[in-house]
């Protein structure tokens, strides 16, 4: 039995994350989070020491000295992250730290099942023709311009059907969403089969815009229960979510 939430890594939805990961009583636990990721969001320093120097990486420079000699696409998109999420009075990935406390406290099996997003998001900037460059940096200056409107526009019409917001995403960045969703999927999608094969009960907790690319590449034999974000966004719909999965446990 699977569970796959989807989540948004700039909401405040920790608390109904962590909730439904309890109450699913899981014996694995799988996160979109790469080593790296992993490591830091949970403050394991000594693991985050070796994963820097694996990767090349100064592990006594701070964190805004390793920024600064991360990639330009990096640092845009961890930066538009941190200040969307500030608006949403969160913090980015809480999404991800509240599964791993959740998974944690029944003592089930973390898995990470991401590519690491540095190399990902790199690949995607090094494929991308000047155009979709173009297209994509002027993106970032309006969301930098506009940034509540933009936020919330951009979560009204992925709520209005997410595959079609996705595809009409691919139309515009098609390289953005070959390598981070498309390849993404893939790898994920493997991930998660194999966690399900060694365990009986599995949550996978991944961004929504995987959840039916995932759907899709799954065992078609395998049992799922999905939550979307939109059910996590929504008080009277996770009053109901949470109900139901007290019931069924």
């Amino acid at each position: 039995m699977l569970t796959l939430i989807g989540t948004g890594h700039v909401f405040k939805i920790g608390e109904t994350v962590s909730f439904l990961v309890r109450q699913a009583w899981p014996d694995a636990v799988c996160v979109e989070l790469d080593d790296l990721r992993f490591h830091a969001l949970t403050g394991d320093k000594e693991a985050l020491r070796k994963d820097l120097e694996a990767r090349g990486i100064d592990p006594d420079a701070s964190h805004e000295e390793r920024m600064k000699k991360a990639s330009p696409v990096f640092r845009q998109s961890a930066k538009y992250q941190e200040k969307v999420s500030e608006k949403n009075r969160s913090s980015a990935g809480a999404d991800m730290v509240a599964a791993i406390g959740a998974a944690k406290s029944v003592d089930a099996k973390i898995f990470c099942i991401d590519f690491d997003a540095q190399q990902s998001l790199q690949k995607m900037w090094d494929q991308m023709s000047r155009r979709e460059r173009l297209r994509y940096k002027m993106s970032g200056h309006l969301d930098n311009l506009f940034k509540k409107r933009r936020v919330d526009k951009t979560q009204k019409d992925y709520t209005k059907d997410q595959e079609a917001y996705v595809e009409n995403m691919r139309k515009r960045y098609p390289t953005l969403v070959r390598v981070l969703i498309d390849e993404r999927n893939e790898h994920m999608s493997k991930e998660i089969a194999r966690v399900c094969s060694e365990h009986e009960r599995v949550v996978a907790v991944v961004g929504d815009a995987h959840v039916d690319g995932l759907l899709k590449l799954l065992p078609p034999d395998l049992k799922v229960r999905t939550v979307r974000l939109w059910e996590l966004m929504d008080s009277e719909q996770t009053m109901k979510l949470k109900s139901e999965f007290w019931e069924s446990d």
